[in-house]
């Protein structure tokens, strides 16, 4: 348990100084004794870091203490009020965890008086459901109270994974996996109560029956309809979840586009899994795209600041801004003016983000008003059993047991 803690410790201080580390995570978490223990302890301290901190200051006269001190209070804290672990023991492995000694009796002083004390309910909003401050007050300024609601008490949750099944080789009633059922709004998704072995050896996975992602992302395709041969780009694909998703669904001429050559052997790799064949594979910036080609529709899942994956990535709370709003609204206005000129009249421009800021979704958007025609989607939302706010350009999805915030405008071209 001791190497655990280390490896926790570690791996959140690398976080803390960095940003996001699946990568990281995924290996040390392969070394680890205690998984179930280990992940929880990392995401738990993840999810709680502002209600943590919370506590934490009110038994520090001084507030400013190193980050690795902070850190190692953040662990024991975590564990003090949301696990059921002995008091006395944590408080022991994190006294040991300091390496200045000079720190350890305040590390023992403050851990054993949140030990007596225990869990205290704030008044706050954003400190009751440990989210940053001006990022709620940045909500309200948009969004219905109900919305913020939800959607913070789900932050606090861990997603259950979903997965979509390859229509193209087998029906979904057909089937048959345990700890799994169908997700409520995705006519082609199964879900997960639980995954006790690793995801990627799965036969239906190898076989190309199923391909995981998430439950919203799956409803995008099936917003429009297909017609076989006709042209659809991917410009924004990796990892290729819409990108497979379509072929599936008919046999168009795909192309698919990424910016990351990472990335595209990531898609290489699926289409080959599941026996798809894109008719181009591109690897350029779409902002700066240059195509002799012309396209039914295209697809734009565009790099954006991803809050709405704060479920399965609670870290993407706290290394965003206002600011980091704007400039990802400017990529993105880029990208859709770069790739319009590709897309033929009447074509469909399908343009969606995983997150909930009004910069990157209605305002980014809404630059096409005088060149398209908005679609009307609410029917279609409805008929998949999906609550949205509709803001005249597209539909932000509510968050549910599954569906995580997305948000989707179709727009149609009738000028260039």
């Amino acid at each position: 348990m001791k190497s655990d803690l280390i490896i926790a410790y570690r791996l959140l201080r690398k976080k803390f100084k960095s940003g996001i580390f699946s990568t990281e995570f995924y290996s040390a978490f392969s070394y680890v004794e205690e998984k179930a223990f280990f992940k929880n302890l990392i995401f738990g301290v993840l999810r709680y870091q502002d209600y943590l901190d919370w506590i934490i200051n009110s038994f520090l006269k001084n507030k400013e203490i190193p980050p690795s001190i902070r850190t190692i209070l953040r662990m024991g804290t975590f564990q003090i009020l949301f696990t059921n672990k002995p008091n006395y023991l944590i408080v022991n492995e994190m006294v040991d965890l300091v390496e200045k000694k000079s720190f350890k009796g305040l590390v023992n002083a403050v851990l054993r008086k949140i030990s007596k004390i225990g869990y205290i309910e704030p008044k706050e909003i954003h400190l009751k459901f440990s989210h940053p401050k001006w990022l709620v007050e940045y909500w309200k300024s948009f969004l219905p109270i109900d919305y913020i609601i939800k959607m913070l008490e789900l932050n606090q949750k861990p997603l259950k994974t979903t997965a979509r099944v390859n229509i193209k080789k087998i029906e979904r009633d057909n089937i048959k996996i345990s700890n799994s059922s169908f997700t409520s709004h995705s006519p082609v998704g199964i879900v997960f109560e639980k995954i006790e072995k690793n995801p990627w050896e799965f036969e239906e996975y190898k076989k190309g029956l199923i391909t995981y992602q998430s439950e919203s992302s799956q409803i995008i395709p099936l917003l429009v309809d297909f017609k076989k041969d006709e042209y659809v780009l991917d410009a924004c694909a990796a990892p290729g979840g819409k990108a497979t998703h379509i072929l599936e669904l008919q046999d168009v001429n795909l192309y698919v586009n990424d910016i990351e050559k990472e990335r595209i052997k990531i898609l290489e790799e699926q289409f080959k899994r599941l026996n798809l064949k894109p008719k181009k594979i591109l690897n350029y910036d779409a902002q700066k795209i240059k195509l002799n080609d012309f396209f039914d529709k295209i697809f734009v899942d565009v790099p954006c600041s991803s809050l709405g994956t704060a479920r399965r990535n609670p870290e993407v709370l706290r290394r965003q801004s206002k600011e980091n709003f704007q400039k990802l609204s400017k990529i993105q206005q880029k990208i859709i003016s770069n790739l319009w000129k590709n897309l033929k009249k009447h074509g469909l421009m399908v343009y969606s983000t995983c997150t909930v800021t009004i910069e990157e979704n209605k305002n980014t958007v809404n630059q096409l008003k005088s060149l398209g025609e908005f679609l009307d989607i609410r029917n279609q939302l409805e008929q998949f059993g999906i609550k949205y706010i509709w803001d005249g350009y597209g539909a932000l999805f509510y968050p549910d047991e599954t569906l995580t915030p997305f948000y989707v405008s179709i727009i149609r071209k009738i000028k260039e």
